[in-house]
C-alpha cells in the first residue's frame, strides 16, 4: 500500500470521526429542531458512506458492509432532507419526502445485484445518481433563492459556501460515479474522494460547532408590531422606533420590498437592520417579518363586512405579494386555513 493510499484511509477515518461528532452536536438541539434530527441521520449516512465507498475498507468490514450500505445508499436523500430543513424556515415534514428512498433503493439494488458492466447495472447506476443530482440541485437552488432574505448571519454566509462548494462537490462525485458505472472508479477517484470527504467534513464541523444556538432553535417574532417592546438593545431603539413607524405607515405594502431597500428608506446600514430584525425582533428571515404585518392587515380586511366584495387577489397584491400563491401559502401557514374560508367564517358572525 502506497503512502497516498494510507493517507486516504486515514482521511476516511477522520471523516467518520467528524461525522459522529457532528451527530453529537446535532443531538443537543434534537428536541427543538427537525433540522437537527435530520442532521443526525445525515451524519450517520456520511459516516457509513465514507467507509463503504472505499473498496479496501469495504472488503475488510465483511458482513458489516451490507448493513452500512443501508445507511450509505440513501445519503443523498438524507443530505436533501437536512439541507432543506436547515435552509428553509417554512420547512415542514411530510411523508412525500420519503418518495426518493424507494427510488434510490430500487436503482441501487439493480446496480449491485446485476452483472457488473451490464446494461441493467449501468442504467440503474445512472438512475440512482440522477436522483442524487436532482436532490442536490434543488438544495443549491434553495440556498441561492432565499439568500437575500436570510437574517441569520452565519447561515447567510454558509449558503454561499454551500451552493458554491459542498453541493457542487457532491454533484461532481455523483457525475463521476455515473460516468464510471460500467467500468469501476479509477484509483485516482478513490484517493480524491477520500481527501475531499475529509476536507468537507472538517469545514462543516468547524462552522457548525461555532454556530449560534439560534441556527436550530426557531425564533418567534412579534406579531403585535411593537418593536420597542421586544428587548431591543438601547443603541438600536431609535432605529426600532423608525422601523415601527414605517410599518404603521404601510411601507410593508411595497411590492418586492427587500432588506436593502427598507434600510435605505430608514437611512441605516443593511447589516444593522438585519441584526435588529433577527436578534431584536426574533425573525429568522425577512419574509417572516413582512408577513407579521401583511397577514395582520389581511385578517383585518377579510373580517371587515364593508370589504366583503374585495377579491382575494386584489387584497394580496395591495399587501405587497407578487401573486396569489405566496399569499395563500403564507396565510395558511399562519392561520391554518385559506383566506376564503377565513373570510367566510369571520363574516358568518355578523
Amino acid at each position: 500500500m502506497t503512502a497516498p493510499e494510507i493517507i486516504e484511509l486515514l482521511a476516511r477515518g477522520g471523516t467518520v470521526g467528524l461525522s459522529l461528532v457532528l451527530g453529537l452536536v446535532f443531538a443537543r438541539d434534537v428536541r427543538a429542531s427537525i433540522a437537527a434530527r435530520l442532521g443526525i441521520v445525515f451524519a450517520l449516512g456520511v459516516a457509513a458512506y465514507a467507509l463503504v465507498s472505499s473498496n479496501t475498507i469495504s472488503d475488510a468490514l465483511g458482513f458489516v458492509t451490507p448493513v452500512l450500505n443501508l445507511l450509505a445508499i440513501p445519503t443523498g436523500v438524507f443530505f436533501w432532507w437536512f439541507a432543506t430543513a436547515l435552509l428553509d424556515d417554512t420547512f415542514r415534514w411530510h411523508n412525500w419526502r420519503l418518495a426518493p428512498i424507494p427510488l434510490v433503493a430500487l436503482a441501487a439494488g439493480f446496480h449491485f445485484l446485476s452483472e457488473p458492466g451490464s446494461t441493467l447495472s449501468v442504467g440503474a447506476a445512472l438512475a440512482w445518481q440522477a436522483v442524487n443530482i436532482a436532490l442536490m440541485a434543488h438544495a443549491v437552488i434553495l440556498a441561492i433563492r432565499d439568500w437575500p432574505g436570510d437574517l441569520i448571519a452565519p447561515r447567510r454566509w454558509f449558503r454561499i459556501a454551500f451552493a458554491g462548494l459542498i453541493a457542487c462537490v457532491g454533484i461532481t462525485i455523483s457525475v463521476l460515479e455515473a460516468r464510471y458505472a460500467g467500468e469501476g472508479l479509477p484509483a485516482w477517484v478513490f484517493l480524491g474522494h477520500g481527501y475531499i470527504l475529509f476536507a468537507l467534513a472538517s469545514l462543516f464541523a468547524s462552522w457548525l460547532i461555532t454556530a449560534p444556538a439560534q441556527l436550530f432553535n426557531a425564533a418567534v417574532g412579534s406579531s403585535s408590531g411593537n418593536a420597542v417592546a421586544n428587548g431591543v438593545s438601547p443603541e438600536d431603539r431609535p432605529l426600532a422606533a423608525r422601523l415601527e413607524q414605517a410599518m404603521r405607515d404601510g411601507h410593508y405594502r411595497e411590492p418586492g420590498l427587500t432588506v436593502g431597500s427598507l434600510a435605505a428608506h430608514l437611512k441605516t446600514r443593511e447589516h444593522r437592520l438585519r441584526r435588529l430584525i433577527n436578534q431584536g425582533l426574533g425573525h429568522r428571515n425577512f419574509a417572516a417579518f413582512l408577513n407579521t404585518h401583511r397577514l395582520a392587515e389581511a385578517r383585518r380586511i377579510l373580517a371587515d363586512p364593508d370589504r366583503a366584495h374585495d377579491q382575494v387577489l386584489t387584497i394580496a397584491l395591495d399587501l405587497g405579494y407578487g401573486s396569489i400563491a405566496p399569499f395563500n401559502r403564507a396565510f395558511r401557514a399562519e392561520t391554518g386555513t385559506t383566506p376564503t374560508l377565513y373570510r367566510r367564517t369571520s363574516l358568518s358572525r355578523f
